[in-house]
This record gives C-alpha cells, structure tokens and sequence, in this order.
C-alpha cells in the first residue's frame, strides 16, 4: 500500500494530508504525483471525484518558493464553484508551507481581487473569463507562472473558453510544466495539448468497482415531499454509531440538518461554504468520534476516512454509479461492517438500477427490523408492453438510459394508463426538428449539482419567455452548468426574461455561448 511519504512528498504536506483526514493516495494521485515531481507535463483523464485536485496541487505546492512574491503557478477552471473548491483545497494542503492562494472568478467584486493579487499571490486559481480580465486590466502577470493546470478542460471546450485558454497559456513561459485534466479528450483537446504540451505522459483513471462484501445495501423508495421524515425513521431504527449522510448540494444540507434538528436529532454539516477553520472542527470532532451524524456534500467529505462509520445514507441518490462507489466507500473499512441506504423518489427508479448493474447486485428494500426484504421475483409471464404511441414523454434532448426490465412489485402493480384520447399518427406532418433553423446554444450556471433537471430548463424557456417548447431543443444538464439551444432572433429576448427568475430556489445566470 503506497502512501504520501512514499510519492516524495514533504512532511508538511504529509502532515497537512493527515490533519485532513487523507490516508493514502487515490489510484490518480499514485500515478500523477511522481511524474509532476519529477517535471513531466501530464494528461490525466478522470472524472471529478477522483481525487484529481490533490493529483495536481501538492506536487505544485511542493514546486513553490515560499519567499518568492511573484505568481508562480496557474489553474485555470470552466466555473466559478470549481475554482471555489480548488482555492479551498489549495489552501488546506499548504497551509504549513505558509503559501498564498488566490482565487480570482466572476460574480464578484474586481477591486477586491485585486488587491489580493496585488499583495501576495504565489498560486492563482481562476475562471478563464476572469483571469482574461485581470490580465487586460494589467493585475495579473504570468511572466513567472512555470506551472500551469487546465482543470476540466472538455468543460472549457463546451463553454467555448479554449480560444481564450490558448490566450493564457501564451502569456506563460514557453518552459513551464502544463497538467491538463479532463473526463474526456475530444479532438479539440487532443490539438491543444499537442500543441501547448511537452511530451506529456497519459494517466487514465480507470472506472470505481464496486465491493460490496463488508458493506450491506439497501434502498428506500419515497416521495420528495416525505423525505425528511423517511430520514428521521431511518435513523431512528437504525441508530448508527456513526453515520455519514450525503445530500447534493450545500443549500440542501444546511435544510437537511435543520428538519433534522428540528425532529430531535443532533447533526454537524459539511460544506464548501464554511470556513476553513469550521470545516476543520468539525472533521475532527466527527473523527474523534464526539460527533455521530453528519450531513455532507461528496466535496467537503473528499477524505474523510474514519474507520468508526457505521452508515451511509444516501439522502440525494449518486448522480453516477463511480459516485455512489466512492460514499459507500466510506463504511465497511478496517475489517469492520457497514450498511448504506439509498433513498430515491419513484422517478429515480432507473438511477438505481444503474448502480444495480454497476455492482452486478439486486439492492433489496430496507425496512424498520433492520433487515432489507428481497423483493419479489418477477413473474413468469412477462407484462405486455404498452403501444408505442402510449409511452410516457420524456423531458427534451434528454439521452433515455437503455431501458432493463424493472423487477420492483410497486412497478409490476402501477395501473395502467386509461386513454382518453382518440390516437394521433405519428409523423403525420413534418417535425419542427426537421425544419432548418438558426440556433444559438445558452448557458445556465445551475446543473445537476443544484438538482437541476432538463425539464427545468425547458419550463424555465417556456414560462419565462413564451417561446414555444418545441423551438426549445439540445437541453444538456451537466454537473455544474446547463445548455439548450433556441432560435437565435429570440436568443436575446430569452436571456433577458428569464434571468434572474428561479428554478428550484436557484437564481439563474443565462448568457448566450461563444462560439
């Protein structure tokens, strides 16, 4: 088993991983760290989630000279919340090298970043635009900046920021060292790396699998509405020594912890949002064990690795199977058991099944005895599929996952669908889709991470602005971000309508995308 010491690290940095609750490498960071220390340029292909952050920074902090005031090293970000959350990472892993991180993005005032940049910035952390900016205005200089990061670069390529990114790189010495990360590597990125890197060494982060032999599974079906309460039973049947709940996003955990406490149930959050020093009390109070619930978001809980976790809950199911691997992951360690239950609505029956055949496993349902009935078997005949033209709609543009047989008696029991209307023909008359018209592609900065969905998008167009629903097309809902394209003479009236109305208490920031 590798550690940190053995990658070549400084003990500052090994002590700063401990305090942090890190253990031992994640398989990218085993990777990635010893060809940055050594100086090679490197392509790490991973999703988010894998640890990638700390692949990146502690061979970067371990590059900085503490007593060297000009800005040494560069990340550049596709969005605001990710340059948050490497600022905040930066900062932790360097804390005892006593070295400044600088977080310069959009939606915030000019002036004060900088003057932070201005004072003392070794590490800059940056959204494109921003960083754009700040270099035309002359407070930023990368003369110095010898170590350069692209971070989700195939997210910059959507947003149409790889013009820009290749502006940047040119302001840094020719003999920098460049990583680039990416989930993917379209034909966009492969060229710029060709052209921007040196010989880079390829690290690919193979997909998570699943190992569910000291961990027991369960789910939990329950309408959004009832939720809290479920959660409330769930705990209280349970009563874990300690438990780990995860929510999606930083707004619903502190809603969570409050329905919590309102029903008697003492909880810590976990969240971006806290403070450095916050965040850092209440790790250690739950890893000391002082602590039994807390209700986290799957970046703040990035490391936590405490042997005494008896659940996971799943309040926001996974947006990924990889995801619902790396928090289940969490219980079941240091030879000891665990149990993980999933609460999903009834419309995230397939997000389950997704996870189902990622672990090759039935999930059985939990109940309050503590044991998780197996459902019951399929029955021998087969339920006649409903007509073609009788099939639900799905939200536009959406991909459907392939369609698996749904085992579940709720499902088998559903009752069918009365027809009330006479059948329509399908195709009876050209589809608009068919009809060639210009479009322009819009960026909301809300996506899955703020349970946004395609639908949202669309209701948001239609509502909003009265554009037809069937000009609204393209809806593509990623983890930060979303895009849909509409007919360009009604780009600008959509924009200006529907921003900064809400969708699911989210403000919406929409623009139109470069091209």
């Amino acid at each position: 088993m590798t550690t940190f010491e053995e990658l070549g690290l400084s003990k500052p940095l090994v002590d700063a991983l401990e305090h942090l609750g890190y253990k031992q490498p994640t398989p990218i960071q085993e990777e990635t760290i010893p060809l940055l220390m050594q100086g090679r340029d490197v392509i790490g292909q991973a999703q988010t989630g894998t640890g990638k952050t700390a692949a990146f920074g502690l061979p970067m902090l371990e590059y900085i000279d503490p007593s060297d005031t000009d800005v040494q090293a560069l990340v550049l970000t596709p969005t605001r919340e990710l340059c948050i959350q490497v600022t905040q990472a930066l900062r932790a892993y360097g804390q005892n090298r006593g070295i400044s991180v600088v977080a310069v993005f959009g939606g915030a005032p000019i002036r004060d970043q900088a003057s932070r940049l201005k004072e003392s910035a070794q590490v800059v952390v940056g959204t494109v635009g921003r960083v754009m900016d700040m270099i035309g205005r002359h407070y930023l200089f990368l003369d110095s900046a010898r170590y350069v990061v692209l971070d989700e670069a195939d997210e910059m390529l959507d947003l149409g920021f790889l013009e820009d990114v290749e502006t940047i790189l040119g302001r840094c010495p020719s003999g920098r060292q460049t990583a680039l990360f990416s989930a993917t590597m379209p034909p966009e990125i492969k060229k710029l790396a060709e052209k921007r890197m040196y010989e880079p060494e390829t690290v690919k982060v193979k997909a998570s699998t699943l190992t569910i032999d000291t961990v027991a599974q369960f789910y939990l079906e329950v309408e959004d509405r009832d939720k809290p309460d479920a959660l409330a039973d769930v705990l209280k049947a349970e009563n874990p020594g300690q438990a780990i709940i995860f929510a999606r996003t930083k707004i619903g955990v502190d809603r969570l912890a409050r329905r919590l406490g309102d029903k008697g149930l003492r909880v810590k959050t976990l969240h971006g949002d806290m403070s450095q020093g916050a965040r850092d009390g209440v790790m250690i109070a739950f890893k000391g064990g002082r602590e039994r619930l807390l209700v986290a978001t799957d970046v703040a809980a990035r490391g936590l690795d405490i042997a005494g976790v008896s659940h996971i809950v799943n309040y926001d199911i996974p947006n990924t199977p990889d995801i619902y691997v790396h928090r289940i992951g969490r219980t079941g360690r240091a030879g000891e058991t665990g149990r993980a239950i999933t609460m999903i609505t009834p419309k995230q029956r397939r997000d389950l099944e997704a996870i189902e055949r990622h672990a090759g496993s039935e999930i059985p349902v939990w109940s309050k005895n503590g044991a998780g009935p197996s459902r019951p078997a399929a029955p021998a005949e087969p339920a006649k599929p409903e007509p073609e033209a009788e099939a639900p709609e799905v939200a536009a543009a959406e991909p459907e996952p392939e369609k698996v047989p749904e085992p579940r008696a709720a499902i088998r029991e559903r009752p069918k669908r009365e027809r009330t209307e006479p059948r329509r023909r399908r195709h009876s008359k050209p589809r608009r889709d068919d009809v060639a018209t210009d479009v322009v592609k819009l960026i909301f900065g809300a996506g899955r991470a703020q349970g946004i969905e395609p639908a949202d998008v669309v209701s948001a167009i239609v509502d909003g602005s009265h554009l037809d629903g069937e000009d609204v097309r393209n809806v593509r809902v990623l983890e930060r971000f979303s895009f849909v394209e509409v007919p360009s003479d009604r780009a600008g009236e959509v924009v200006s309508k529907i921003r900064g109305n809400e969708v699911r208490g989210v403000e919406l920031r929409v623009e139109v995308a470069k091209r």
